[in-house]
């Protein structure tokens, strides 16, 4: 069987009898991937916000742009944004491992609500510093862990501050246009997600009635940015970051230099967090890297395993609430350790 029929086999187990729900799979030694989607509105390859992975993003252009000489993982974050609170106390290697002690919005009614009451009106910059920094640091900076979304948009702040550019500009000048990833781009309004696919969400009315994310949902409530892109495009890219294509060594060292990540979920076995990356030496499948992500309407996952050949896997799913895209990138994992 080849591999993208054994990729569709397992797009099928997982989510076919979903119905309308599509979902893709691809994977990347650096060559050209294999892809496989289930999808019946997409002709080509679909499309989907990738969430969560988007931090790797993020923390590529900060390497980048310390690489430059434009900014120090030590620099504190008082020298970029000094009006914020708390500014003088955090670095930005703080921030970029979420040992910084941010307060994340994630568990806030406030939040949930607003995104259900006003989907395409979403808080200010302003707003989730107020409701996340100027509340206070959760732990004195550098003494524990926490992951942290607000965290990552004050990197945004930073990123954007050091580059001259917005962060849409960034990641099409740094990563996409570099890569050739015609696909992947940071959308920064609702009418930019009609390239997606199609995404019903019930977090985005009051009723719970379920809604085209597409239609509705402005991306600025996801607090750091989020890339939009196709598997195939995050595979290349996760690819190219483990290849050595995008940042220094010393930059992809630090990257990979890991601290201990408690309460994780319970596939995980020695998990850690570097710079915008999850890792697990001791997974099934070797040394693991790579993030997941989820939001209204879609999953996302990508994960890079260098003792299966290098390759880099990424899933992505019109699906919400589960994390039916990382099973997906475990299913393939599996699939090519037993090949």
């Amino acid at each position: 069987m080849s591999l993208a029929a054994v990729l569709a086999d397992i797009l099928e187990r997982h989510v076919g009898s979903r119905g309308a729900a599509g979902a893709a799979v691809a994977i990347s030694d650096g060559a050209e991937p294999v892809t496989a989607w289930v999808s019946r509105s997409d002709a080509q390859e679909p499309a989907y916000l990738a969430y969560s992975i988007t931090k790797t993003f993020l923390a590529v252009l900060v390497l980048l742009l310390r690489d430059e000489g434009r900014l120090g993982l030590d620099d504190r974050l008082a020298r970029w944004a000094p009006e914020l609170p708390q500014a003088e106390r955090i670095t930005l290697y703080q921030l970029l491992n979420h040992s910084a002690g941010v307060p994340d919005y994630g568990g806030l009614p406030a939040y949930h609500e607003d995104v259900r009451a006003l989907p395409s009106l979403p808080w200010t910059f302003e707003r989730f510093v107020a409701e996340t920094l100027g509340k206070g640091l959760s732990f004195e900076p550098g003494s524990g862990w926490a992951y942290s979304n607000p965290g990552y948009m004050l990197l945004k702040r930073v990123a954007e501050r050091a580059g001259g550019c917005s962060f849409a500009a960034l990641v099409a000048e740094r990563i996409a246009r570099p890569l050739s990833l015609a696909r992947t781009f940071v959308p920064e309004s609702v009418r930019d997600l009609a390239v997606l696919t199609p995404a019903p969400s019930r977090a985005l009315a009051p009723d719970g009635a379920a809604r085209d994310v597409r239609d509705v949902y402005h991306p600025g409530w996801v607090s750091h940015g989020v890339v939009a892109s196709t598997p195939s495009e995050i595979a290349r890219f996760f690819a190219a970051l483990f290849g050595g294509r995008l940042v220094s060594a010393a930059s992809l060292r630090e990257l990979t230099t890991l601290v201990p990540v408690p309460n994780a979920p319970a596939h995980w076995i020695r998990p850690g967090y570097g710079l915008g990356i999850m890792g697990d030496a001791d997974s099934r499948w070797g040394m693991l890297w790579g993030h997941s992500g989820e939001g209204p309407g879609y999953t996302a996952s990508a994960f890079h395993a260098p003792r299966l050949g290098g390759v880099s896997v990424c899933a992505m799913c019109a699906v919400e609430g589960d994390a039916r895209a990382e099973q997906i990138v475990f299913a393939a994992l599996d699939a090519l350790a037993g090949a």
